[in-house]
């Protein structure tokens, strides 16, 4: 066995130089002892030779184990023998056997050919980082006032927010989920960004519900926009006075009001000759201006221009479409949930657009993650 040792001491000696290994490559180039050159593609071959005399033992490990007596006729044999054996190595080599092989996987492979993520990540960058950093900073910013607020978001919140939504899709639980898939697939929500999207809309119910106020007049609107008395009317939007007072003299000298308003209007309405969904008398979704007027008006007759917002507007009472008593008496039971949602979802979009006006204090190193978020932020401005 000695023999052996010194046989493979003598092969694989590395003279001069210290070598260990775990796991890492080397980097110097090594000669021999007959000159040759050891590159760092040769580790494998010296891990053999270290991993042999590991398993075989140094010749002074085989003598403290074996524990025999040293005699006079071996120890000419030892002395003999160490001076044909070359000097041992200055140092050991140590080998971590319970480290397993990284593989690294491209993310995507076509044809054979490995799609890396250098490619990948910029595109992706352009294509959605903008959105997704907005989505992040939102969600922080909501946590940020969780915290300041001292309110904890629960399992159970979570949970009552995905079935909210899932009500409001359909009324049959079946149907609700298969349309539920459909528009996770449409907004590309997969597994992660859906459970963010329920924790943000979960967390901002949660901090506007001191802003929710649910009062018999609000009930009441809700009942009267669902199953009151609706008036059908048309209108056409004009940017200035000027503008009006044209649209009046051909309205005065009998063209129709919806051929006026589909060539002059600015509404979007205008396509389809300034005709507007149904409005009840306290339908919040509508100015309190706008219902006043319609409601003030005989059928078939055409309003003065009605300031709202940046835009006069024209309003022609066109036809009454008559409410519904006896469902109005049976919805007056969940109006008030009605109502709470009705002004969550208000309170909630108005929190949303603050926060993200906000979002200043952004500093963004990716030249593709740049260029994304400057043009999502330049297009909404």
């Amino acid at each position: 066995m000695q023999e052996l040792i010194n046989k493979h001491a003598r092969r694989l000696y590395i003279e001069r130089k210290s070598i260990t290994y775990a796991g890492r490559s080397m980097k110097k180039k090594t000669k021999n002892f007959r000159g040759r050159i050891f590159h760092t593609t040769q580790v494998p071959l010296i891990v053999y030779a270290a991993t042999f005399l590991s398993a075989c033992g140094t010749v002074s490990e085989q003598a403290a184990s074996s524990k025999a007596p040293l005699t006079a006729s071996n120890k000419s044999s030892a002395a003999a023998d160490s001076k044909n054996a070359p000097a041992p190595p200055e140092a050991t080599a140590i080998i971590d056997a319970t480290k397993q092989p990284v593989i690294i996987r491209p993310p995507a492979l076509w044809d054979g050919s490995a799609v890396t993520w250098e490619e990948l990540r910029p595109l992706l960058a352009e294509r959605a980082g903008a959105s997704i950093l907005e989505e992040l900073f939102l969600e922080r910013q909501l946590d940020r006032m969780l915290v300041a607020r001292k309110k904890i978001l629960s399992q159970e919140l979570l949970d009552a927010e995905e079935r909210e939504l899932l009500t409001n899709l359909a009324d049959d639980p079946t149907r609700a989920l298969v349309l539920l898939n459909d528009l996770r697939a449409a907004q590309g929500l997969g597994e992660k960004r859906w459970k963010s999207l329920l924790k943000r809309n979960a967390a901002m119910r949660l901090l506007v519900q001191e802003d929710v106020k649910v009062t018999p007049e609000a009930i009441e609107a809700v009942i009267d926009a669902e199953h009151g008395a609706r008036r059908q009317c048309r209108v056409m939007a004009l940017p200035d006075l000027d503008r009006c007072a044209k649209a009046r003299m051909r309205l005065d000298a009998g063209e129709p009001f919806g051929e006026v308003a589909a060539d002059m209007s600015t509404d979007r309405s205008a396509a389809r000759g300034g005709l507007v969904l149904p409005v009840s008398r306290l339908d919040p979704s509508w100015p309190s201006s706008f219902r006043q007027t319609l409601w003030s008006l005989q059928k078939g007759k055409v309003s003065s221009p009605v300031l709202i917002d940046n835009a006069y507007v024209f309003i022609r009472f066109e036809d009454e479409i008559a409410g519904d008593a006896e469902k109005a008496q049976q919805a007056r039971s969940g109006a008030d949930r009605a109502v709470r949602r009705g002004q969550e979802r208000i309170l909630m979009e108005n929190l949303a657009k603050q926060l993200r006006q906000a979002q200043r204090n952004v500093t963004i190193f990716d030249d593709s993650l740049l260029d994304g978020w400057t043009r999502v932020k330049n297009a909404a401005r």
